[in-house]
């Protein structure tokens, strides 16, 4: 959604080491049985599969925090605040409605985020 969040975050000496979305859509860890390889597949279906997932990405891998990035009117949002609660870690919450860059009051919110982060 945003074309230089990557970039921007390496900017400000942030390192990336885990992203949801093409992580479950690439389907890593190919199962024997297509089912299996399904049932693993848990973005599209309920939060809470989402957020065990996610747990065992901040703890395996020593996350600091979380930036959660939603699409504005998206259902997705509703699920923010489960995840908040529910991670054990710092999250920041980006809204986007189309792709593009992020704008300054985003690049604020990150700078920010990655100082309280420190």
């Amino acid at each position: 959604m945003f074309s230089d969040l990557y970039d921007f975050l390496e900017s400000i000496g942030v390192r990336v080491v885990y992203n949801e979305m093409p992580r479950q859509f690439a389907m890593l860890g190919l199962e024997d049985d297509l089912v299996d390889q399904y049932r693993h597949y848990t973005y599209p279906y309920r939060v809470w599969g989402r957020i065990e997932d996610i747990r065992r990405a901040v703890a395996g891998r020593g996350l600091a925090g979380v930036i959660h990035t939603v699409q504005s009117f998206c259902y997705r949002q509703m699920e923010d605040v489960i995840l908040r609660e529910s991670l054990g870690v710092p999250m920041l919450t980006l809204e986007g409605d189309l792709p593009g860059p992020l704008d300054a009051r985003s690049h604020v919110r990150l700078e920010s985020f990655v100082e309280m982060l420190r």
